[in-house]
């Protein structure tokens, strides 16, 4: 009944998006995330007959949680439709507009430079980041918005951006950020939805398009281990299957966070676990950057739900590895089945206000949406709040130095730049 229940949702959510596909980008993404994780993994555990990960049974948690995820995805998709529908287009009702900063060509060079000094790290200790190097990770992320803000202004044009473009390209794949990869790519995407129009030379750049991004993503996952210990005559540029999957199963493999969020859901429900009331969403943001010396034996409070899917399991292997949860587990695990529908209604009005307020002739209205986009696959898929908002922090630093505001007066006599 939950995979009918779901299928009509989706059906319901890519039609509102699909009229139109520009607007709704973000709709669009974040059903299209949701459908893959939330339907399409959990058809292929029953196509498959497998309830088995990393030594944990989810057999019994099944049903609950995808009764979860048709509640989530139903609050989101009423909310975004009632707050699209109520909101208001802007209107450009001042001379206020954002030039790029001549000075951004300072900060890329930094956020790549620390990128690259990441690898040492990596290939010495196996890690990429603790401590001081979390930051590192961040600015990483800042790159890639770095890019796609010169992308939409139509400044990437210089020999030294396709040289930190490549540098960095293959410093993600060093390093096994292949998400990254993926977000540049769909940032890139997007600024094509946005500038093109329909005609047969578009339809063959989107093939071109998506087939280069098949590509990536095959060749970055079988060298993923030839490319993190810099063995590159071990590289591969074969289009081939990994450990004999066919590619929709490799697909499956990647996100196969359900199988963890119904062993936490069961857990929960078993053992009745009280909610943590948003200690690990909300206390831990403060936490996180509250140096170790100020705690007590200079460790930090351990975090509630990272206990919580660690026990899950009821497995050393399930113990240890380290596995993810959506936001809407997330959310479950904070405040019960009362936060899955407040957060996720909550969502739905942030996302509708947003795709009615951004002017799609703006390039940095288009950067924001895809800074967006950005923080919300890394919530969407590894749902830990103080991280993704340390990740937003960074990459709104990054659309700070990288713009400056100007403005003109009604009178259009001069121009003040702030």
């Amino acid at each position: 009944m939950e995979f009918y229940l779901l299928a009509i949702l989706f059906l319901f959510g890519f039609v509102l998006a699909g009229q139109d596909f520009r607007r709704h980008f973000l709709l669009l993404f974040v059903l299209f995330i949701y459908f893959i994780c939330f339907f399409l993994g959990p058809l292929n555990s029953i196509n498959l007959n497998l309830y088995t990960h990393l030594g944990g049974n989810f057999s019994s948690g099944f049903d609950d949680t995808m009764q979860l995820y048709v509640l989530a995805i139903f609050c989101l998709l009423l909310s975004y439709a009632f707050a699209y529908r109520m909101s208001k287009q802007k209107t450009q009702t001042d001379k206020k507009f954002y030039i790029l900063n001549p000075k951004h060509k300072y900060y890329m060079w930094f956020f790549f430079l620390s990128l690259v000094s990441m690898i040492k790290r990596n290939l010495e200790e196996d890690v990429y980041g603790g401590g001081f190097y979390n930051y590192l990770v961040f600015l990483g992320d800042s790159l890639i918005l770095a890019f796609i803000i010169l992308i939409y202004e139509k400044k990437f044009h210089k020999k030294w951006h396709w040289l930190i473009l490549g540098g960095s390209l293959l410093a993600y794949m060093v390093l096994g950020f292949r998400y990254r990869i993926l977000l540049l790519i769909i940032g890139i995407i997007y600024h094509f939805a946005v500038t093109s129009t329909f005609s047969f030379k578009t339809v063959i750049k989107w093939a071109v398009i998506g087939w280069l991004v098949a590509y990536s993503i095959n060749f970055i996952t079988l060298n993923r281990e030839a490319l993190k210990t810099l063995a590159f005559n071990k590289v591969t540029f074969e289009s081939k299957v990994q450990y004999g999957l066919s590619p929709y199963q490799l697909v499956m493999q990647q996100t196969d966070n359900y199988k963890t969020e119904m062993m936490v859901v069961k857990y929960i429900r078993d053992n009745h676990i009280d909610q943590d009331f948003g200690e690990s969403m909300f206390t831990h943001i403060l936490i996180r950057i509250i140096p170790a010396s100020f705690f007590e034996r200079n460790v930090k409070p351990e975090i509630p739900q990272m206990n919580i899917l660690r026990k899950s399991f009821n497995s050393i292997e399930g113990y240890y590895a380290g596995a993810a949860v959506s936001n809407v587990i997330e959310y479950y695990i904070a405040f019960g089945t009362f936060g899955v529908v407040f957060f996720m209604t909550l969502l739905g009005v942030f996302l509708g206000y947003l795709s009615k307020l951004t002017n799609l002739n703006i390039a940095r209205d288009c950067v924001i949406v895809v800074m967006i986009a950005m923080v919300l696959f890394q919530e969407l898929t590894r749902g830990y709040l103080p991280q993704n908002v340390t990740l937003l922090a960074f990459l709104l630093i990054t659309l700070k130095l990288f713009y400056k505001k100007q403005y003109v007066s009604n009178s259009n006599q001069y121009t003040h730049t702030l």
